[in-house]
C-alpha cells in the first residue's frame, strides 16, 4: 500500500519531529494540596495555572499539566528556536486535562418577564436569570454577535432564515454537556426547551433547559475568545499534546481565530489533542486572514491523532501561509452546526493558497452544512491521500478543489454516503458530490472510492467560469480521473468541458449507467452511459462495469464489499486499501477495516 509520503510533483514531504532533550520540566496541578502560582513549579510544589508556566518556559523546556479542569486561555509568551529546542506543552500521561473558555454558573432564576411571549404549552415555565459581569474579562461572547468580518462579500444577505442564524450571539451555555440551542427572538421560547435568548445587554439571559429541568441546574457559559493562543503573532516551534480544549466562543471567520490558535506562528506540533465545542474555528494555523501582512516565517506544522468535533464552522483552517503542513491520522466530526454553509468558510478542513500540504490518513465523519476538505483558490502540490468521508452532508462536496490552477491530487480516499442539506435545491449540481473540482486545472484524481452520492461522484466543473484569480480564469483542463470504483453512484463523473480532460481505467457499478456520464460545455450539454461515452468521446476507453454491492460503517470504519464481473486489466486496490486485502476479498464479500493496521478513529485523541 502507497505510504502516502510523497507530494504531487513526486518529491519526498520534508517530516519532521521534535528532538528537544528537555534540561527543564515545571509542573500544574490544579488538584495539589500545595498549588499556587508562587511556587517553583516541581511536582512536589506545582503551580496552579498553566499560564504561570506559559510565562516562565524557554527553549529547551516543558510542562506537564495534571489532572484537571483549568479555566484560563493560556498565552505561551515564547516560542522554541529550533526542532532541539523547543517548548513543549503536556497533559501528564493517562491523566484527564481539560482547558476550558467556559466558566461554571448556577443560574439565580426566576420566571422571565417583561417580554410577550405565549406560555409553553406543556405548562413549563420559561426562566430568566443574569449573568454576572465578573464572569467576563474585556470580553462577553453574549454581547458580540456573530456577524464576521466579510458578511456584505460572501453571504446570503436576502435570505432572512440564513441572516437570522448569523447574527446570533457567540455565547454558548450548557447543560450536562449538551449545547443549548440560540433563539433569535424571546417569544421562540414558548416552543421549545433546551434553548436561550439573550437580551441586548448580553448580561440577562432567558432559557429552558433541556426537558424543562429545574433552573438551578449547574451550567457551563462561554467566557472566553480562545482556550490556546500567544498574544504575539508568529511564534515557532512549539508542542502542544493530550490536552482537550473545549467551550471557546471565537469568532465566524474570516478572521480565523481558532480555540487553540497558532497565532501565526510556525513549526507547530498538535498532537493527541480533542478540541471540541468551538463556536466558529476549532485550530487555526495559518495568518488568520487574507488581509493580514504577509512576511516572516509560516506554516512547517504538524497536527495529528487529534478528535476535532463540534466546531460551529470549521475544524482546522488555514488562510494562507500554510507551506509544507502534514496533518495526519486526525479525527472530524459533528462539525456545522451553525447551518451558515452557504457562508463559503465551512469544511473539516479548510485552506486558502495552501503550498506543498499532505493530508493522509484522517477520518471526515458525521459533518452537516460542512464539507470535509476544502482547497479554497491557488493550492500548489497538495495531496490528500487515504482518508474517509463518510455520512456528509454538504453543499459543496466531500472534497472541494476550487480555482486551483497547479498540480494537486486526491487519491487512496473513500467517499461515502455524501448528501445535500435539507432544503438545498436538486438544481445545485456540486450539492451532495464526492470530489468537486470548479474552475480547476491538472488535478489528479486516482484510487479512490465513491459510494452513495446525491450528486455526481467526480465533478470537473466550469461553474465559475468568469472569476479571476492569479491573473486569469479557471479552465477546466488536464484534470484527470483513474483507477477509481464507483458504487451505488447513478451521476458518475461532470466535466464542464471535453477539451483536454481524462477520464479511463476506472471501475463503475454496472446498475448505474444510464445518463451517468455529463458534459457541459458546449451547450446545451449532453448525457451519456459508458458505452456512448467511450464511442463519442474517447473517454474511459479501458474501464468496465461490474455488479457491485458495497456497504460501509463511518463509526467503526468497516467497509464490506463483493465484485461481480471482470475489472479493467490490473485494476489496483482504490481507497485506503491494502492490496492484501483487496486480493483477499474479491468476491468473497468479506468486511475489513479501512485501516487494517492503524486507525485513525482509534488512535485519535488517545493522549500521550
Amino acid at each position: 500500500m502507497d505510504a502516502f509520503d510523497t507530494l504531487p510533483d513526486g518529491t519526498p514531504f520534508p517530516f519532521w519531529d521534535d528532538r528537544t532533550a528537555y534540561r527543564q520540566v515545571y509542573h500544574v496541578a490544579q488538584g495539589h494540596p500545595r498549588a499556587a502560582d508562587d511556587n517553583p513549579g516541581t511536582e512536589a510544589a506545582p503551580f496552579a495555572s498553566i499560564g504561570r508556566a506559559a510565562q516562565l518556559l524557554q527553549p529547551g523546556e516543558k510542562v506537564v499539566v495534571h489532572a484537571g479542569v483549568y479555566r484560563e486561555c493560556v498565552r505561551p509568551a515564547r516560542g522554541g528556536t529550533a526542532t532541539d529546542g523547543m517548548i513543549a506543552y503536556e497533559a501528564a500521561p493517562g491523566e484527564p486535562v481539560v482547558v476550558t473558555g467556559a466558566e461554571a454558573w448556577t443560574p439565580a432564576a426566576r420566571p422571565s418577564a417583561g417580554w410577550a411571549m405565549t406560555p409553553p404549552a406543556n405548562g413549563a415555565t420559561v426562566w430568566m436569570a443574569d449573568l454576572p459581569e465578573a464572569l467576563f474579562r474585556a470580553y462577553n461572547p453574549f454581547l458580540v454577535r456573530n456577524a464576521y468580518e466579510y458578511m456584505t462579500h460572501y453571504a446570503q444577505l436576502q435570505d432572512p432564515a440564513w441572516l437570522t442564524r448569523a447574527m446570533m450571539r457567540r455565547g454558548m451555555i450548557f447543560c450536562n454537556g449538551r449545547r443549548l440551542a440560540q433563539v433569535f427572538r424571546a417569544r421562540e421560547l414558548s416552543g421549545r426547551d433546551g434553548a436561550f435568548w439573550v437580551e441586548e445587554s448580553g448580561l440577562r439571559v432567558h432559557f429552558r433547559l433541556p426537558g424543562d429541568a429545574a433552573p438551578e441546574t449547574p451550567l457551563e457559559v462561554s467566557a472566553r475568545e480562545q482556550t490556546f493562543a500567544p498574544s504575539e503573532t508568529g511564534l515557532g516551534y512549539i508542542r502542544v499534546s493530550g490536552f482537550t480544549f473545549t467551550h471557546a466562543a471565537g469568532p465566524l471567520p474570516v478572521p480565523q481565530r481558532g480555540s487553540l490558535s497558532t497565532s501565526r506562528g510556525h513549526h507547530w506540533i498538535i498532537e493527541d489533542c480533542r478540541v471540541e465545542w468551538a463556536n466558529g474555528v476549532g485550530i487555526d494555523i495559518g495568518i488568520q486572514s487574507w488581509d493580514s501582512a504577509a512576511g516572516g516565517e509560516s506554516g512547517h506544522h504538524i497536527v495529528r491523532r487529534n478528535r476535532v468535533s463540534h466546531c460551529g464552522i470549521c475544524g482546522l483552517a488555514g488562510a494562507l501561509g500554510v507551506t509544507h503542513t502534514l496533518v495526519e491520522d486526525n479525527v472530524f466530526e459533528h462539525i456545522g452546526w451553525h447551518n451558515l454553509e452557504r457562508m463559503y468558510e465551512c469544511g473539516g478542513i479548510k485552506f486558502h493558497l495552501a503550498r506543498h500540504c499532505l493530508l493522509r490518513r484522517n477520518v471526515f465523519r458525521h459533518l452537516e452544512h460542512a464539507g470535509g476538505v476544502w482547497l479554497d483558490v491557488d493550492n500548489i502540490n497538495c495531496r490528500i491521500a487515504g482518508n474517509v468521508f463518510a455520512d456528509l452532508a454538504t453543499v459543496v462536496g466531500a472534497i472541494y478543489s476550487e480555482m486551483n490552477y497547479e498540480r494537486n491530487r486526491v487519491d487512496h480516499n473513500l467517499m461515502w454516503d455524501v448528501r445535500r442539506p435539507a432544503g438545498e435545491s436538486a438544481d445545485f449540481i456540486e450539492s451532495g458530490s464526492g470530489l468537486r473540482a470548479d474552475c480547476n486545472d491538472t488535478l489528479v484524481a486516482d484510487h479512490n472510492v465513491f459510494g452513495r452520492l446525491d450528486s455526481f461522484a467526480i465533478l470537473f466543473s466550469l461553474i465559475q467560469s468568469d472569476r479571476r484569480s492569479s491573473g486569469r480564469t479557471g479552465l477546466c483542463r488536464a484534470n484527470s480521473a483513474r483507477h477509481n470504483l464507483l458504487v451505488h453512484t447513478p451521476r458518475r463523473l461532470h466535466l464542464g468541458r471535453r477539451e483536454e480532460n481524462a477520464s479511463d481505467w476506472n471501475l463503475f457499478d454496472s446498475r448505474d449507467d444510464n445518463c451517468s456520464f455529463h458534459i457541459a460545455h458546449p451547450a446545451p450539454g449532453n448525457y451519456q452511459k459508458l458505452a456512448s461515452w467511450q464511442q463519442y468521446f474517447g473517454l474511459d476507453e479501458h474501464s468496465a462495469q461490474a455488479r457491485i454491492t458495497a456497504a460501509f460503517d463511518p463509526d467503526t470504519l468497516v467497509f464490506t464489499w463483493r465484485i461481480e464481473g471482470e475489472l479493467p486489466a490490473g485494476f489496483p486496490p482504490p481507497g485506503p486499501l491494502d492490496l492484501e486485502q483487496w486480493s483477499k476479498s474479491l468476491g468473497a464479500g468479506e468486511g475489513r477495516q479501512v485501516f487494517p493496521v492503524k486507525a485513525a478513529g482509534t488512535a485519535a485523541g488517545a493522549g500521550r
